[in-house]
C-alpha cells in the first residue's frame, strides 16, 4: 500500500510540473506575441481584428510579417520598407474626405490588414457630437493616408477595387454603368 500512495504522490507531483511548465510556456508564447503586435508609443493594437481606437497623437508603426517557405538553403528575403502613419494623418485624410473639419474628426479603425507594401484600414467616423456616422476605408503606403470610401452603403468599385479591400469589407460595388456588382 505505502508503495502506491508514494508512486501516486510522484505521479501527482510530476503531473503538476508538467502542468506549470505548460501554462508558463503559454504565458511566455502569449506575452511574446502580444508585445510583438504592440505598435510603438504605447499603441494598443489587439490581435485577430486588431481594434485601434484614436486616442493620442503618437506614430502608429506597421511592419508587415514575411515568412519564408522552408527550404534546404535560406536565401535572405528583403524586408518590405516600413509604414509609418500618425493619428494626425488619417485626421487630416478623413477630413478631405468627408469635409469634416480636422478638429470635430472622431474615428476608431476596426479592422486592419497588413501586406506588403500597405496596410489597409477600416473603421468608423463621425463629427464629434453627434449621433450616427459612416464606416469608411482607407490605405496607407510609403506615399501616405489616403482615404477611398466613406458612406452607409455600397462604395463604387473605383473606391475598393484598386486597393486589394477583402470582400468582407465590401462584397458588392456600384461599377461606372450605375449597377451594382458583386466583386470578385
Amino acid at each position: 500500500m505505502r508503495g502506491n500512495h508514494m508512486n501516486d504522490t510522484t505521479k501527482i507531483t510530476i503531473g503538476i510540473i508538467i502542468g506549470a511548465s505548460i501554462i508558463a510556456g503559454g504565458l511566455y508564447l502569449g506575452l511574446k506575441e502580444g508585445l510583438s503586435g504592440m505598435a510603438t508609443h504605447q499603441k494598443t493594437i489587439t490581435s485577430s481584428k486588431q481594434n485601434i481606437t484614436s486616442t493620442s497623437s503618437n506614430t502608429i508603426t506597421s511592419q508587415p510579417t514575411v515568412t519564408t517557405p522552408p527550404s534546404s538553403t535560406l536565401t535572405p528575403t528583403p524586408t518590405p520598407e516600413e509604414i509609418s502613419w500618425t493619428k494626425t494623418d488619417i485626421i487630416k485624410a478623413l477630413s478631405k474626405k468627408t469635409n469634416i473639419p480636422e478638429d470635430k474628426i472622431k474615428f476608431s479603425i476596426g479592422e486592419k490588414i497588413e501586406k506588403k507594401d500597405k496596410v489597409l484600414i477600416k473603421g468608423g467616423v463621425s463629427r464629434e457630437g453627434e449621433m450616427g456616422g459612416a464606416d469608411f476605408m482607407g490605405v496607407i503606403d510609403k506615399d501616405g493616408v489616403k482615404i477611398t470610401y466613406v458612406g452607409q452603403g455600397v462604395p463604387s468599385c473605383s473606391e475598393v477595387d484598386p486597393y486589394g479591400y477583402p470582400l468582407s469589407w465590401a462584397d458588392y460595388c456600384i461599377n461606372e454603368s450605375g449597377q451594382t456588382i458583386r466583386r470578385k
